[in-house]
C-alpha cells in the first residue's frame, strides 16, 4: 500500500509539468514562436484580401468582355493595369541583379515579374559574406535599407492591376515577396522605436522584446512571412513551409526555420479555413479518384513525366526569347508594358475565335487570362477536349510569358501547375483514365520540372488530394528529378559559390592556382599587369596546421602551392578572361600528365 501511495503522490507532483510546461522553452523559442503566429495572422489578412479582389475584378471583367458588345473591350483594362503597373514601378524603384549563365548581368526592378526571384534575393541580403562586408552592407542593416512595407503595398496594387485586369499568371510570385516584405517591415526600425528609450516601461521593453537583431532571427521571420503567403494561395501549410525552404535553400533545408514556418502556415491555413468555410484549396474536385497500382497505369505516368519534362524545357527557353525580345527590342519601360499587355490581349482574342468558329466551346478568354484556377477545375471535372487542353497549354504558355517578362506582376507557380493539368488531359483522353489519376501526379511532375522544388510537390500532393496520391507522387517525384537536374525558374538561385556579384558588373571569385604557378609569388608572376585585378585573399591548402587556412590581404611574396584557392576581385570581363587562362593551364598539365602516362 506504501508503494501505491507513493506513486499517486509522484503522479501527483509530477503534473506540475504541464504548469512549468513554458519553461521547458527558452525566450528566444517563444519569442520565435509568437513573432511566428503574429506574422501569419497579418500575412494572411493581406494575401487573402488580395485573392479575394483580384478573383472580384477578374470575373466581372471577364464577364463583361463576354456579355458586352464585343470581346476586344478586353484591351482596355489590360492596357490600363500595364500602365498603373509602369507607374508603380518607377515609384521610389529598389533595382536587384542576377547573372544570367554567360556572366551577364541583368536588372531585376522590385515591383515587375515574378516577386518570388526578388523575395530570394531580399532574403540573403542579411546574409553574412566576405562581399557585402568589402562594401559596409552586412547582417539585418543590410535589410533595412531596402523597402519593406513600401515594397508591400506596392506589389500589392501591381497584382491587382496586372491579375485583376487580366493579365496571365499566378498570383504565388507576388505573395512571396509581399510575405518576405511584410515580416521584414514587422522588424525593421523606426523614428518610433529608434526613440523607445523615452518610454521604457511601454514601447522600448516591447521593441528590445520584439526586435530582430540577429540574421537568423530575421530571416526566419521571412520565411514565416512566405510560408504564410503560400498556404493562403494553395491550402496546404506543410507544402508551403517546405516551399519556402526548399525555394531559399534548396537542397539544404534548414528544420529549425521550418517549424516556425510551419507555425506561419497553420495560422494562415486554419484562418482561411475559417473564413472560406472550409475551402482552402485552390481547385475544387467533387469526388476522390483512387490512382489505380497496375503496369499500365505507371507506364502511362513515365509518359506523362517525360512529355511535362519537355514542356518545361521548352518553357524555359521560350522565357529566353520572351525577355530578350520585351527587354532588348523595347527599352522604354511604358512601350514595354503595354506591348506585353497588347500580346496577352491579341492571343486571347485568337483562342476566343477559334474555339467558337470550330465549336469548341462559347467562350475562350477565361482559357488564357487570369491565374487559371478556374480551367484547371475544368479539367478535373473532365470537361476539356483534347483540342481546347491544347490550345489552351499553348496559349496560356506565351500569355504568362508576355505578361510576366514585360515586366507585369505575376508568378510562374499556378502556371506550372496549369501547364501540367493541360498535359494530363490530353493523355486522360488518350488512355481512358479519370482526369484527377494523372493531373495530381501531372502537377507535381510541374512543381518538380520547373520550379525545382520536389519535397514540397509530394506534399502539396498528399495534403490537397490525398494519401493516396503518394506513390504516384514520388513515382513522378523521381522521373522529374531526373530529367530536370538542376533547373529552376529562378534565376536569382543561380548565383554559385564561386562566383558572387557585389556590383552591377564587379564581382568576387575564387580560382585554383594550376601547377604551373606553383612555388611562385604574385611579384614573380606579375599577377596585376597581366590581368587587371586584385588578389584580396588566399586559402592555403594546407597551412602550418595541416588544416585549410583564409589569408586576408596576401602579401605579394607569399610563395603559391598547387591546390591553393586565390580570391579575386575585379570586373566581370577581367574575370571571365583569368578563368579561360587557367583553363587552358589546366589543359596543359592534363595533356601533359596523359603524355607521361
Amino acid at each position: 500500500m506504501k508503494a501505491i501511495g507513493s506513486a499517486l503522490l509522484d503522479t501527483v507532483k509530477h503534473l506540475n509539468i504541464v504548469r512549468n510546461l513554458p519553461k521547458y522553452f527558452d525566450e528566444e523559442e517563444q519569442r520565435l514562436a509568437v513573432q511566428s503566429v503574429i506574422i501569419g495572422v497579418v500575412v494572411w489578412a493581406v494575401v487573402f484580401c488580395l485573392k479575394t479582389v483580384i478573383h472580384w475584378l477578374l470575373h466581372t471583367i471577364l464577364n463583361f468582355a463576354e456579355t458586352g458588345p464585343s470581346p476586344w473591350i478586353i484591351f482596355i483594362p489590360l492596357l490600363g493595369g500595364a500602365l498603373i503597373v509602369t507607374w508603380l514601378s518607377r515609384i521610389n524603384p529598389s533595382i536587384l541583379y542576377f547573372r544570367d549563365k554567360k556572366q551577364h548581368i541583368h536588372e531585376l526592378n522590385d515591383v515587375e515579374g515574378d516577386g518570388l526571384e526578388r523575395a530570394i534575393s531580399l532574403y540573403y541580403t542579411s546574409e553574412p559574406s566576405f562581399e557585402r562586408a568589402l562594401t559596409g552592407q552586412e547582417g539585418v542593416e543590410a535589410r533595412w535599407q531596402l523597402p519593406t512595407f513600401s515594397l508591400a503595398i506596392r506589389k500589392f496594387l501591381a497584382t491587382l492591376a496586372t491579375l485583376g485586369t487580366g493579365g496571365s499568371g499566378g498570383l504565388e510570385g507576388s505573395v512571396t515577396l509581399i510575405g518576405e516584405s511584410i515580416a521584414a517591415g514587422l522588424f525593421k526600425p523606426r523614428p518610433l522605436t529608434q526613440d523607445s528609450e523615452r518610454h521604457p516601461l511601454l514601447i522600448g521593453r516591447f521593441w528590445n522584446w520584439w526586435y530582430a537583431d540577429k540574421t537568423d532571427h530575421l530571416q526566419t521571420a521571412q520565411l514565416s512571412g512566405i510560408a504564410a503567403a503560400v498556404s493562403v494561395l494553395l491550402g496546404t501549410p506543410f507544402a508551403a513551409a517546405f516551399f519556402a525552404s526548399e525555394v531559399m535553400y534548396r537542397y539544404r533545408p534548414v528544420i529549425e526555420k521550418l517549424v516556425y514556418a510551419l507555425i506561419s502556415a497553420l495560422v494562415a491555413f486554419f484562418l482561411t479555413d475559417l473564413v472560406t468555410e472550409g475551402h482552402p484549396v485552390p481547385f475544387e474536385t467533387e469526388f476522390l479518384y483512387v490512382p489505380p497500382s497496375t503496369l499500365h497505369y505507371y507506364s502511362v505516368l513515365l509518359l506523362l513525366g517525360v512529355c511535362v519534362s519537355l514542356v518545361s524545357q521548352y518553357f524555359r527557353r521560350l522565357r529566353i526569347s520572351f525577355e530578350h525580345g520585351f527587354h532588348e527590342s523595347q527599352p522604354n519601360i511604358w512601350r514595354r508594358h503595354l506591348l506585353g499587355a497588347l500580346v496577352t490581349g491579341l492571343v486571347a482574342i485568337a483562342v476566343h475565335y477559334i474555339v467558337r468558329y470550330f465549336g469548341l466551346a462559347e467562350d475562350g478568354l477565361e482559357l488564357v487570362l487570369g491565374p487559371g484556377e478556374t480551367v484547371v477545375d475544368l479539367a478535373f471535372a473532365g470537361d476539356l477536349t483534347i483540342s481546347i487542353a491544347l490550345i489552351a497549354l499553348v496559349a496560356k504558355m506565351i500569355a504568362t510569358l508576355a505578361t510576366i517578362t514585360s515586366g507585369g506582376s505575376a508568378g510562374l507557380l499556378v502556371p506550372t501547375l496549369f501547364f501540367g493539368t493541360m498535359v494530363a488531359s490530353v493523355l486522360a483522353r488518350v488512355f481512358g483514365y479519370e482526369p484527377m489519376m494523372l493531373i495530381v501526379p501531372a502537377m507535381v511532375a510541374s512543381l518538380v520540372s520547373i520550379a525545382n522544388v520536389p519535397l514540397a510537390a509530394i506534399l502539396f500532393a498528399v495534403e490537397a488530394f490525398g494519401s493516396v496520391y503518394m506513390v504516384p507522387a514520388l513515382f513522378m517525384m523521381v522521373i522529374g528529378t531526373i530529367l530536370a537536374h538542376e533547373q529552376t525558374i529562378y534565376r536569382t538561385q543561380r548565383e554559385t559559390y564561386e562566383s558572387r556579384q557585389i556590383l552591377p558588373g564587379v564581382s568576387v571569385r575564387r580560382v585554383s592556382i594550376p601547377a604551373s604557378w606553383a612555388t611562385q609569388t604574385l611579384i614573380d608572376i606579375d599577377f596585376r599587369r597581366h590581368f587587371d585585378l586584385n588578389v584580396i585573399g588566399l586559402v592555403e591548402c594546407r597551412s602550418d596546421d595541416g588544416r585549410p587556412r583564409m589569408r586576408l590581404g596576401t602579401a605579394s611574396s607569399t610563395v603559391l602551392e598547387e591546390g591553393d584557392t586565390l580570391v579575386v576581385l575585379g570586373r566581370d570581363e577581367k574575370l571571365s578572361e583569368l578563368e579561360s587562362f587557367l583553363e587552358v593551364e589546366y589543359a596543359k598539365k592534363e595533356s601533359q600528365e596523359q603524355m607521361t602516362e
